[in-house]
């Protein structure tokens, strides 16, 4: 399990990352105007940003990464998309953010590695 300020600094890096890719469409549909809703769920069910510790959630790189991977699949079906159209794109993004980060780099490292392989991306 990872410490508070790490699990806080992946719902930072999580919320950061859905709502960059959701402000741009804001109003295009009520699905956009959900999602902005389920990104905050999520955060709720997992303590949320300016909490402690939730039942499920960001608790380990993994469940961070299934947060991600489930928005972006959502994602992906509403635009009609075939899975892992966009994911260079996310993938540089949520690179971005974690070179940001103060998050330690063995943990940076294990998320994006965890990211291509979900994705069957080759490093290059």
């Amino acid at each position: 399990m990872l410490k508070k300020e790490v699990k806080l600094e992946l719902e930072r890096i999580y919320k950061e990352y859905c709502n960059n890719d959701l402000e741009g469409l804001r109003g295009e549909d009520k699905f956009i105007d959900m999602m902005f809703e389920f990104v905050e769920f999520r955060l709720y069910v997992s303590g949320g940003c300016d909490s402690s510790m939730g039942s499920i959630g960001m608790n380990y790189v993994s469940s961070f990464l299934d947060e991600i991977f489930l928005y972006d699949n959502m994602m992906s079906d509403w635009s009609g998309d075939y899975r892992g159209t966009f994911c260079w794109e996310n993938f540089e993004f949520l690179e971005e953010l974690l070179n940001k980060s103060n998050l330690e780099e063995n943990i940076k490292k294990e998320i994006l590695e965890g990211y291509r392989e979900e994705n069957g991306m080759d490093e290059e």
